[in-house]
């Protein structure tokens, strides 16, 4: 279950200069997350956000919309992914990318919950970036916030003994939160994958029981790809199991590429 890790005047001092430095990108206050993907024709195919505010819709091909094992009421799954969305989304963005694995990963269960912050958009966010500072009691209810929207998940699908099956996927803002949910030790779930995202601080607990596929885009704008590349060799040096990945070509987003990776690698870990 929940574990807290200690964290130091020092910690907390980094940790706020390295969110000031990711808020204070243009794009991810002006221009929100194109989160997902790519090849129009393929299962997935982004809308990008409007000028109104109006949060990411997701298009899947008919026919690829399936209920998760929870949804279905029947027998408890033997694995739960719960995915995370990005600033001005929404939890069915997410949704949309576990139901197109349902096919890939059977008897998993996807969860995509709204973040627990409103956005002046109409969307939804992990933590608020409107002021472009992110205050320690700011970083304090953000973190308290996300583990009570995970807690609340685990407990309802029945994992609280069981998060060696348990996924965590998030996108951009939902990547971070995840991140620093693992690295931070509070969360020693199974397995992490995420795409566009960064690590706030530098790891104070390890896991080697948590195996982790970092994904990012090398023309993402938004947070550049050498976020991806930093937050996979300090977590290699705490004692994670890290893989990455850049993808030539692909913004801020999830490509599809990306989408069919992610889920290989969760069949892989589920075996």
């Amino acid at each position: 279950m929940q574990q807290e890790s200690p964290m130091t005047s020092s910690h907390l001092a980094t940790l706020v200069s390295l969110f000031i430095i990711l808020v204070g990108a243009t794009y991810l206050v002006a221009n929100p997350d194109r989160v997902l993907a790519a090849d129009r024709g393929n299962k997935l195919v982004s809308q990008a956000v409007d000028p109104a505010g109006k949060p990411l819709q997701i298009v899947q091909a008919e026919g690829t919309q399936k209920q998760t094992a929870s949804q279905k009421g029947v027998v408890r799954a033997d694995h739960l992914v719960i995915l995370f969305h990005g600033i001005r989304g929404r939890g069915s963005v997410m949704q949309a990318v576990g139901n197109s694995w349902q096919a890939t990963l059977p008897d998993t269960a996807f969860v995509a919950p709204d973040a627990p912050f409103p956005h002046r958009s109409g969307g939804r966010q992990w933590f608020a970036v409107d002021d472009q500072i992110m205050r320690p009691e700011r970083i304090d209810a953000a973190r308290r916030a996300f583990d009570g929207v995970v807690s609340e998940i685990i407990k309802r699908e029945g994992f609280e003994n069981a998060l060696d099956r348990v996924a965590f996927v998030g996108v951009s803002q939902g990547a971070i939160m995840a991140l620093d949910a693992v690295a931070s030790g509070r969360w020693k779930v199974g397995s992490l994958v995420t795409f566009a995202g960064l690590l706030p601080l530098p790891p104070t607990s390890s896991s080697v029981e948590t195996e982790v596929f970092m994904m990012h885009g090398s023309a993402d704008r938004t947070i550049p790809a050498a976020a991806t590349t930093t937050a996979a060799n300090q977590l290699k040096a705490a004692g994670f199991a890290v893989t990455s990945k850049i993808y030539p070509g692909v913004g801020h987003t999830i490509s599809s590429e990306e989408a069919r990776d992610a889920a290989t690698f969760l069949r892989d870990r589920f075996k």
